[in-house]
């Protein structure tokens, strides 16, 4: 999102200095390169943001009155942070709100917006190789890369994730005054087609994991269609960002639907996949990946906790021979 004019580092950033140097970029103003080569599931970042404000406004004037006192309150130093940082809306150029939502990343539930003095310099591409999370205990944003970063690569996110071309061009353009020149928008119309129609069938596989009924009567076909699910996640997300978020998201509601029928050792061995995803991406401090650690590590489950649950003709327990797990083949 870049800086308009050079600012102070945010002295509650960890990790960064010898990971990371802020350059100018050419076409994007500046952003953030690799110091030394990082490696996939090293963090890079660590920081509490500058302040959050919430998202939920009935009108523009409540949310830019909000922000003024909320900026007026900061120490000038991070008034300074906050004002050197870009507004793509020219026509507000003044406005706090055109200058917060250029820059803000969503907290946990997404009704809160929050920037950050070094976060918000990362710029954008469709195919990025790092993820952002935001810990809600520790109250800050975390960065990971999602693959090996050699010194001088620049560091990268998705602003618009799993959008398609029309939609993520549209969004990018409106949002953020970008018109994206990218990996993947630079392709050929033909494999842009190709990409799209990937992008929705794994959107359209995730939302029929919603029909409880199918997945009470038929467990075993959201099994075959999780395992055509991560086959189109492996040709279209290899090595971008949303790669691992989105392969653990599959195994973990697979997982779930493999407890429901008491398919013990095939819904642990699908949350362990789950849970080595999102250490790559989050971390193991990830508040998430720690209670998946806790429920993967957890004896409770071994036992059915009626007769009913021990006549499923999914029965197993925990180390015995996976039955719903064979439905998937080997992804």
């Amino acid at each position: 999102m870049g800086y308009s004019t050079p600012s102070p580092p945010d002295v509650s950033c960890t990790f960064g200095p010898h990971l990371y140097q802020i350059q100018d970029i050419a076409g994007k103003g500046r952003g953030l390169v690799a110091g030394v080569k990082i490696f996939k599931g090293q963090r890079v970042l660590r920081e509490r943001p500058l302040f959050t404000c919430s998202l939920l406004w009935t009108s523009y004037k409540d949310f830019e009155d909000c922000l003024k006192e909320i900026v007026a309150s900061l120490p000038s130093d991070k008034q300074g942070i906050f004002f050197s940082l870009h507004n793509a809306n020219p026509e507000k150029e003044h406005s706090l709100a055109a200058r917060f939502l250029t820059n803000c990343f969503p907290t946990h539930d997404r009704s809160e917006g929050a920037v950050y003095g070094i976060n918000c310099l990362i710029n954008h591409s469709c195919r990025a190789n790092f993820y952002g999370s935001w810990n809600p205990e520790a109250g800050v944003a975390v960065v990971q890369a999602i693959r090996d970063i050699e010194a001088g690569e620049e560091i990268l996110f998705n602003y618009v994730s799993g959008l398609t071309y029309d939609k993520r061009t549209e969004k990018l353009g409106r949002l953020f005054g970008i018109s994206c020149s990218c990996e993947l928008c630079s392709l050929p119309t033909l494999d842009i087609k190709k990409s799209d129609a990937r992008r929705e069938e794994i959107q359209k596989l995730f939302d029929g994991y919603e029909d409880m009924r199918r997945a009470m009567e038929k467990p075993e076909l959201c099994l075959v269609d999780c395992s055509q699910q991560l086959k189109l996640i492996e040709e279209e997300y290899l090595g971008a960002s949303e790669y691992y978020s989105l392969k653990a998201q599959a195994y973990g509601i697979v997982a779930r639907i493999c407890a429901m029928h008491s398919d013990l050792a095939s819904a642990c061995a699908l949350q362990k996949r789950s849970y080595d995803l999102r250490v790559i991406s989050e971390g193991h401090d990830s508040p998430l990946v720690r209670q998946m650690k806790s429920a993967i590590d957890s004896k409770a489950q071994d036992h059915p906790t009626d007769a009913l649950r021990a006549r499923s003709r999914w029965y197993t327990k925990r180390g015995q021979e996976p039955k719903l797990l064979k439905f998937m083949g080997v992804p």
